[in-house]
């Protein structure tokens, strides 16, 4: 009999179906049918599926009790799963649960370090901070991003791609300024992706673009740090030739211009687009080579495996605590005459200051980095001030 396994994330980036399917839910739930298991999926971001809160995590503690997994492999993106959910799912199911954390370089201080705890073992790509996980007690496991099975493919030759120079991602931070940049230093690019002309194109789409440009591009900035993104695997496991920006631990990865090109700067991302345009055959070699990189290491199968052959040996720990009474929590969710005033002026200073649309995310941003820094690890529970207070923002 399969193993039953529940992915606790959102189907759609950032639980917005505009912006396409989540790179884990494209990504986590092929590789985990490749092992053989029987995959459930609860889509734990998108706001629009449930009332509230509290109606997100009733349907969560039913959906686990009917499904009654083996193993729960969760990604939040902040406090829509409370931590006495957690607690609950352990002391009723018991299932192993696993947290993905990718962004610990900014997140570890606001998000991970609270709920790190209700799990049997957090998954970190830093691994600066597997100690920090440790130093409060956690189980932890150094990973990184992957390429999805599915979009395996060997590269095409230069001669015969469709495209030039491409970018696939959400047009955020500094990229359209990059892109302008590269523009003004005789090179177009094509983009793909949330808020550029072209718009959002499906995951379907994503691999044949990177295997049909001659140049896939990345833009590394994430938050004021370079970063190894999903990208700089997908690219190349995609059989596409990437040019990307450097990131701290990148060179322990791949090998610069021998699986893929790394630059530090705009202006010798040009010259390299450039220089690799007129070189066919250089750059057919090098698409090879980081193609066969990620083939035989970089998969998410490979990932997950090892993954949960890790979690497999751990010690767990079965203690059980007092029943969680989800009538209580409920109640305790609701929102006071006093939150509602403190939003009200929050919301109001937002809107006078950066506009209505601005305005709420400004009110509900200050109110989270206020609270995380003042109420620590109640944030992410039931009696969170952000969650009551700006449910669907």
């Amino acid at each position: 009999m399969k193993k039953k396994l529940l992915c606790a994330f959102g189907k759609y980036q950032y639980g917005d179906e505009h912006r396409g399917l989540s790179t884990e839910y494209f990504s986590f739930i092929p590789a985990f049918e490749e092992l053989g298991y029987e995959v459930f999926h609860f889509d734990s971001w998108n706001s629009s599926l449930y009332a509230d809160y509290a109606d997100l995590n009733s349907k969560f503690l039913s959906f686990v009790d009917d499904v009654k997994p083996d193993i729960i492999f969760a990604v939040t993106l902040g406090y829509e799963i409370w931590s006495e959910s957690w607690e609950a799912v352990r002391q009723k199911n018991n299932p192993l649960l696993i947290h993905w954390s990718t962004d610990d370089s900014w997140k570890f201080r606001e998000h991970s370090v609270f709920i790190a705890t209700y799990f049997d073992l957090n998954v970190t790509t830093y691994e600066e901070f597997v100690p920090k996980y440790q130093e409060i007690g956690a189980n932890v496991f150094l990973s990184g991003w992957g390429c999805p099975v599915q979009w395996m493919s060997e590269p095409k030759k230069a001669a015969k791609c469709r495209y030039g120079v491409t970018f696939v991602g959400s047009a955020h931070g500094n990229r359209k300024e990059l892109v302008s940049k590269l523009k003004e230093l005789g090179i177009d690019v094509e983009c793909f992706g949330y808020g550029w002309d072209n718009g959002a194109v499906s995951a379907d789409e994503i691999p044949t673009i990177f295997r049909d440009s001659v140049i896939s591009l990345n833009f590394a900035n994430s938050k004021g740090e370079n970063q190894i993104k999903a990208r700089t695997f997908e690219v190349p496991g995609s059989g596409g030739f990437l040019i990307t920006d450097n990131a701290r631990n990148l060179s322990l990865v791949f090998d610069d211009r021998q699986e893929m090109v790394v630059v530090n700067s705009i202006e010798e991302m040009a010259n390299s687009i450039k220089k690799f345009t007129a070189d066919d055959g250089v750059r057919d070699e090098i698409a090879y080579k980081g193609f066969l990189k990620v083939q035989n290491k970089y998969s998410y199968a490979r990932r997950v495996a090892d993954i949960l052959d890790f979690a497999a040996k751990l010690e767990r720990n079965k203690d059980k605590n007092q029943a969680i009474d989800f009538a209580a929590l409920r109640a305790g969710h609701r929102l006071s005459v006093w939150l509602k005033l403190f939003r009200f002026l929050l919301v109001g200073i937002g809107k006078i200051v950066f506009g209505k649309d601005r305005g709420l995310r400004f009110a509900r941003r200050a109110c989270f980095e206020f609270e995380w820094r003042v109420r620590g690890a109640k944030t992410y529970g039931y009696t969170g001030w952000t969650g009551r207070m700006f449910y669907g923002y």
